[in-house]
Formats: C-alpha cells, sequence, structure tokens
C-alpha cells in the first residue's frame, strides 16, 4: 500500500482561503493546516506500521487487490465502555487521544483522526478503505462485508447527518465506487447507488442531510436523494460545501447554480453549522446567525473575536467544544451548551506534538 502525498497535500492546501493580511489568522490557518495533515499522513503510516507493513510515501494511483475479510481487530485498542451521553468530546494530540469520558494513549487510536465521523451511536472510520465502527460499547465492527479495492487515491469520507443516526460513505469494489447511507441503530444499508463515474478517484461525500448526500467530483457538486433515487446538479467544480444542517447549506466560493429548496450561506471551507443549521461556528466564540437579522451566539469561554488561541468544534449532541489557552503550558477544554453559550470546563490537560485537535470531526 502506498500513500500519495501529493493529493493528500493539495487537499487540504486547496482548502485554505487566501489570507487578506490578518497575521493572526494566517497563523491560525496554518496550525489547523499542519494539524490535519500531521493526522491524515501520521494515521496512515501508523496503520501500516501496526500491519506489519512498511510505510511508503510516493505518487501512485494503482489499485491493489481487495481484501477477502474485515481487518484484523486485534490491531485496535481495547477500550471499554465509552459514555457520549453528553456528546464524543473527542479531542486529542499527539500523544493521548479523549473520548467519551476515556484518555487513551494516541499510539493505539491511529485510525481516530480528524477524517473519521464522529456520532452519538459511535466513530465511524476507514481502515484501507473499510468503514469501520467503534459503538459506545467499546466495540469494534466491519460496516462492510466482502473485499474491497485499496486505492491510495481514493479518499471519499465518511459524513454524519446532525443528530440522526444516518452515515453516508462510499466504497471501491472490482472498480466500480458505491455510495451507501447506514443506520447506526437498525445496523443496516438503507440506500446505495453506484454512481456513473467508473472508479471516481476523486469523489468525495461532503455532507448529508434529510436523507440526501452531497458528492463531489472534479466536475462539481451533485446531490443524491437517497429516499427517491434521484441526482440532482447543485454547484460547479470551484465550490465547495462546507456543511449542510436542517435545510441550511453552508458553502465556499461561487453560489451553487441549481438551489432547489436549499437554504445557501456562503462561508469558509473549515467552518461548521450547529445542528440546527441557525448559526456558524468559525474559530470564534461568537456564532454567527445563517438567517437575516438572526442573533449571534456568544459563548462564554474562549476567545470571542476570533483573534488569539483557541480550537472550537461542534459535539455530536450539538454543544460546542472550546480548547483555549490556561496556565503555563496548559490546554483548558469547555463544553459549551447552544444557545444559552453557557460552558463548563471538562478538564485540562497540556498538549503535546503541536495544537490539540478535534478526532472524528475536521474543521
Amino acid at each position: 500500500m502506498t500513500i500519495d502525498l501529493r493529493d493528500l497535500l493539495e487537499e487540504r492546501i486547496d482548502a485554505v482561503p487566501a489570507s487578506v493580511g490578518d497575521l493572526d489568522r494566517v497563523r491560525s490557518t496554518g496550525r489547523r493546516i499542519r494539524g490535519r495533515r500531521r493526522a491524515a499522513l501520521g494515521a496512515a503510516a501508523a496503520a501500516l506500521v501496526l500491519a506489519g507493513g512498511t510505510a511508503v510515501i510516493a505518487v501512485d494511483d494503482r489499485t491493489s487487490g481487495g481484501e477477502d475479510s474485515a481487518p484484523d481487530q486485534t490491531r485496535y485498542a481495547s477500550l471499554g465502555a465509552l459514555d457520549f451521553s453528553e456528546g464524543a468530546r473527542a479531542f486529542g494530540d499527539a500523544s493521548h487521544v479523549y473520548l467519551g469520558g476515556r484518555k487513551v494513549p494516541a499510539e493505539n487510536l491511529q485510525w481516530l483522526d480528524t477524517d473519521a465521523a464522529a456520532t452519538s451511536y459511535g466513530i465511524v472510520f476507514y481502515d484501507r478503505g473499510r468503514p469501520m465502527l467503534l459503538d459506545p460499547s467499546g466495540e469494534f465492527s466491519a460496516l462492510v462485508d466482502g473485499p474491497l479495492d485499496q486505492a491510495p487515491r481514493f479518499h471519499p469520507t465518511a459524513k454524519a447527518e446532525g443528530a440522526k443516526p444516518i452515515v453516508a460513505w462510499a466504497t471501491l469494489r472490482d472498480g466500480q465506487v458505491t455510495i451507501s447511507v447506514y443506520d447506526l441503530v437498525a445496523g443496516d444499508v438503507v440506500a446505495s447507488v453506484e454512481p456513473d463515474c467508473g472508479r471516481c478517484a476523486d469523489l468525495v461525500i461532503d455532507g448529508i442531510d434529510k436523507g440526501v448526500v452531497f458528492v463531489r467530483t472534479g466536475g462539481g457538486t451533485r446531490t443524491w436523494d437517497s429516499a427517491t433515487g434521484k441526482w440532482a446538479d447543485f454547484a460547479g467544480p470551484q465550490t465547495r460545501v462546507a456543511d449542510v444542517r436542517d435545510g441550511v447549506v453552508l458553502y465556499d466560493g461561487p453560489a451553487p447554480t441549481d438551489v432547489g429548496d436549499w437554504h445557501l450561506v456562503a462561508g469558509a471551507i473549515d467552518a461548521q453549522l450547529t445542528l440546527d443549521g441557525d448559526h456558524v461556528l468559525y474559530w470564534s466564540s461568537t456564532l454567527e446567525p445563517t438567517a437575516p437579522g438572526g442573533e449571534p451566539i456568544v459563548l462564554e469561554r474562549g476567545a470571542v473575536d476570533g483573534q488569539g488561541y483557541g480550537q472550537w468544534t461542534i459535539d455530536t449532541d450539538g454543544s460546542v467544544l472550546v480548547i483555549t489557552a490556561g496556565r503555563g503550558d496548559d490546554d483548558v477544554v469547555y463544553d459549551c451548551t447552544v444557545p444559552s453559550g453557557v460552558c463548563e470546563e471538562i478538564l485540562t490537560f497540556t498538549a503535546t506534538g503541536g495544537d490539540p485537535m478535534f478526532m472524528g470531526n475536521d474543521m
């Protein structure tokens, strides 16, 4: 197996908005890109070491043969029961990962990075092209059976639908992509489709809302309604869907041309929507409204104006996790309720190996 370093770097560099002379914003963006790149490359290389292989960084788009069965689950750390009742609370650094009230050495969780999908029903992640689930009991399971192709350039991502137990992913088998919508509670695929693009090496799932999957390729973004099976054009190749929640689409780039019933909100590619779609979270403790005339939400903790050190994400229960500087080298983690903005301190820790990251929640 090889890792396409060029594609990984280009995808993340392309997602960074051009600087407008704001030094603090430039530094913040640089930290985020370094962290996301480190997570993607480090996780892939470490997974190979665990599997007994050797990491090779190369430019290669060949597809290797499929696996006959799910990955050996003994490679995963034994976590025990996890408490997702107040959100996944998944964050960490180079040394440890905090997840569902547990603290686990990061070396045992190389698969858990910012490209995984955190939900209230577990963490969905890819292992060599196969969707896997870590459920709240701490057990691991493969969500797709049978052989799958291992294509280094195939990075489709998995996305969860707000607070619902629905996840969308894409897999590659015998050179054909399949997009699936999966119910985590029922434990079954509720809809699937084979898009008419062959291997679709550049296919990415950017979001799912109301059963509609937003699918991006080099030609642009289209939507697939998993209930009706209908495909529809949405936006051109220069537009990126940052997030979609409760009928609201947060996008970066030119405005989508085929809107339908979606409410559009322009924003940055690394911004997020609250689960109700009413506010935008963008590296600040002030969440801006998506409706004209709406009131912002101001969190009790964090850099309100977006300047200074801080990290933010929407947790699986709809609250906002905030990591900000404490005394000395410590970072303080808060869980802030939406829409009240009231924040509860969770813990204090000293980050190692760079800025902390929110696992299973890319921003």
